[in-house]
């Protein structure tokens, strides 16, 4: 499968509850990209293993590497095995940190039996290391989506009624004013840094518009990353169904992605918090609802 050793990748941001499984699953259904489920390592592994180089692609630092790496959170997702990670990792020679993190997408790749131009990542988690997301890749580029704080707060009480026993089941607030402060400190924390970005390295979209214009709004993004729009992304849901692509342990709260695109959950905070829960969400997150239109 290919490898663009210097390509730089794409990372899938948002706050938690915002659509970025779904920009992921539309995303990896092109034949010419691929974005695996979310796991950390990048950022988990940077301290010890930064100073990577060729030298390092050694029997003994590998398999020092790659135990780490197996040890990361939701890892067990991408279904790897570490002969074949560390195959791919010593034939392609990384020759530094941000070689060695691509190797581990390649090898992804493989597994799935897919050829890629493009890789790329989605983690809420990542909102918080955005910094050292940079560090690693200065050329990265960043697709941001932006949903209702107000829906969100709805989805997050969803989920919190759902008494999944994935070892990755979410804990999340349910308390509106909670949510309310969570959701303005994380739009700001990415606006903030997205906003110091060259012209070009950074996109927002809105979920929104997302599932509202999908074909539109996916095209944009194609023509962003330069790569061609193709029509089977929009049926994300059947290879979804099909490949597995969300895995078993976290579907339980993302079953929505089994299905085909829908404006349903769009505004649904007007019937499902009371006006005393909207009124104490406009106080404390007004400013950024309105500077992304939410009226």
């Amino acid at each position: 499968m290919s490898f663009i050793k210097h390509q730089s990748p794409l990372f899938v941001i948002g706050s938690p509850r915002s659509g970025t499984s779904l920009l992921r699953l539309i995303l990896t259904s092109h034949s010419k990209i691929i974005i695996p489920p979310e796991c950390g390592f990048i950022v988990w592994l940077y301290d010890k293993y930064k100073s990577w180089n060729r030298s390092s692609n050694n029997k003994y630092k590998l398999a020092l590497f790659i135990d780490d790496l197996f040890r990361c959170k939701k890892i067990d997702t991408w279904n790897l095995c570490k002969h074949d990670v560390s195959k791919k990792i010593y034939s392609l020679q990384p020759e530094n940190y941000a070689e060695l993190c691509a190797a581990i997408y390649s090898a992804y790749a493989d597994k799935a039996g897919k050829g890629y131009e493009y890789w790329g990542d989605k983690n809420n988690y990542y909102l918080n290391h955005l910094n050292e997301l940079i560090n690693v890749y200065p050329n990265a580029k960043f697709l941001h989506i932006v949903r209702d704080g107000r829906d969100i707060a709805c989805s997050y009480r969803e989920v919190m009624t759902n008494k999944s026993t994935s070892p990755y089941a979410p804990e999340l607030e349910t308390q509106i004013q909670d949510i309310a402060h969570i959701w303005k400190n994380d739009i700001t924390k990415i606006d903030d840094f997205l906003s110091l970005l060259p012209c070009g390295y950074a996109m927002t979209i809105r979920y929104e518009d997302l599932v509202a214009k999908p074909s539109y709004i996916v095209k944009g993004i194609c023509n962003w990353i330069d790569i061609p729009f193709e029509v089977g992304m929009m049926d994300f849901y059947k290879q979804n169904a099909d490949k597995k692509l969300e895995p078993d342990l976290t579907l339980d709260w993302k079953k929505r992605t089994l299905q085909p695109i829908s404006t349903d959950t769009v505004g649904r905070y007007i019937d499902l918090l009371n006006t005393e829960e909207q009124g104490d969400f406009l106080y404390i997150a007004n400013s950024v609802l309105r500077k992304f239109n939410y009226s």
